[in-house]
């Protein structure tokens, strides 16, 4: 806030949202202490960064970004990736980790495109009603890159979107090379 007040760079919302009261001339208040970055990070168990945002009523209307970490979590999950099985090296030799997730399917990274945007969309509508700052999930150059790899069918490297969806149940591979069948092919 110091740095507001003597050098005229605007920190105040930057210092509100760590929890910094200005009506507190006194420091009797102790700040919360938010942290920012990430938003719903996978990595920690509970977001209180956000939880504590969103403690703020002039920040309520972030709340839909809460749900970003379910999505994080969710996508991982092998129904959305694509699956590497029989996959060499170049000497011909079986890789050594048979099954392998791999990249998103299109149709998950489409849809996960959506789900980003209509987050998006929720808290600028909530923004513009309360007359606060809108945010920007994906900005426009972002949008326009996703959207032309998706367009083009781009793969990462090794990857050509041929493989098996990671939730097709598969033969598995021995290290020499041998197969077990599947033993309920035929069920369902």
């Amino acid at each position: 806030m110091q740095a507001d007040v003597e050098l005229g760079y605007p920190t105040y919302e930057v210092a509100e949202v760590y929890g910094h009261n200005p009506q507190d001339e006194l420091g009797e208040t102790e700040p919360m202490n938010a942290r920012t970055g990430c938003i719903g990070c996978p990595l920690v168990q509970q977001d209180t960064a956000l939880e504590r945002i969103l403690q703020n009523p002039k920040w309520a209307y972030l709340a839909p970004l809460q749900e970003l970490r379910g999505l994080y979590w969710q996508i991982k999950s092998p129904q959305y990736r694509l699956r590497k099985h029989g996959e060499t090296r170049k000497d011909g030799s079986l890789a050594a980790k048979q099954g392998r997730l791999g990249p998103l399917t299109m149709e998950a990274r489409c849809w996960m495109l959506g789900e980003v945007q209509r987050i998006e969309a929720a808290v600028n509508a909530g923004a513009r009603e309360h007359r606060q700052p809108e945010i920007s999930l994906i900005n426009d150059e972002e949008l326009a890159r996703i959207e032309a790899l998706i367009s083009a069918d781009t793969w990462p490297e090794k990857w050509d979107g041929t493989e098996y969806r990671g939730d097709t149940w598969l033969p598995e591979i021995l290290s020499d090379g041998s197969i077990q069948p599947l033993l309920f092919s035929d069920i369902c």
